[in-house]
């Protein structure tokens, strides 16, 4: 994918959702340093905005990281509707240099479902796998086949109408984005006289795909019918705010039960 052809479709829609987001996801990158977290809106037969993107700078060892990544992760949304959108479901990768530090954030907030992944490559993995607490943390972790969603998020990069599946971006995206989230590509290996297929960087930086990749999968953990909500959504009598802010934040009480955590 060449990262211009997706910096092009960029487009202004203001500082409201866009009316079709009825649901908020997020993933996040944990690096040397630093945090990367997307928020990502989803709408009818799964086409998507990105919300928000944000670099978190500091020890990821350490606790002030993780407050700011807090903050982010609590942010509520007004939708034109009138109603507030909370980020329903993250995932955070567990898989670096910070495994620990994932843990100890996710342990207590599953009832937000803000839970803990770890990146699984090879082809014709499930995108989300059946979590395991046999982990020195003893959270749920859920295996996420990463290439088989950076095959849907490229394949839907490819769609240029918008509609099901198509991928949006405001217009104040950097450029560097749109070359970390194009930062890969598929190459074709042989070993013992047998074809592989295997995803390559083409550039250092893709931790755009990457939590790209990771809100896909929470809004796959969700196993939500997004169809069905979005009418829902329409069919709700628009509410008048008092405020007049675009983001607010807010503590919301949610059930801690595993099977209450997933709509």
């Amino acid at each position: 994918i060449d990262d211009t052809f997706v910096a092009d479709r960029r487009e202004d829609w203001g500082d409201n959702l866009p009316a079709e987001v009825v649901l908020l996801t997020a993933g996040v990158d944990v690096n040397d340093g630093f945090l990367t977290v997307e928020i990502v809106g989803w709408g009818r037969d799964e086409e998507s905005w990105s919300i928000d993107y944000q670099t978190l700078y500091g020890d990821p060892s350490a606790p002030q990281l993780w407050n700011d990544l807090e903050d982010v992760l609590k942010q509520t949304f007004i939708h034109p509707s009138g109603i507030d959108l909370p980020v329903r479901a993250s995932c955070i990768d567990s898989g670096g240099h910070f495994t620990q530090a994932v843990y100890n954030f996710c342990r207590s907030r599953e009832g937000r479902r803000v839970f803990a992944i770890k990146g699984v490559g090879g082809e014709g993995k499930a995108l989300i796998g059946r979590p395991s607490k046999n982990n020195i943390g003893k959270v749920r972790l859920f295996p996420v086949g990463v290439d088989t969603g950076k095959e849907m998020i490229y394949s839907r990069l490819k769609i240029v109408d918008p509609g099901p599946g198509y991928m949006h971006f405001p217009e104040d995206r950097d450029d560097e984005y749109f070359r970390q989230l194009t930062a890969e590509k598929i190459i074709t290996k042989y070993s013992q006289g047998r074809a592989k297929r295997a995803w390559v960087k083409t550039r250092v930086r893709n931790e755009a795909l990457d939590v790209r990749n990771y809100a896909l999968a929470a809004f796959a953990l969700l196993n939500t019918n997004i169809n069905r909500l979005a009418q829902r959504l329409e069919n709700k009598p628009v509410e008048v705010k008092k405020e007049n802010t675009t983001k607010q934040k807010r503590r919301r009480k949610e059930s801690t039960g595993f099977v209450g955590s997933w709509r």
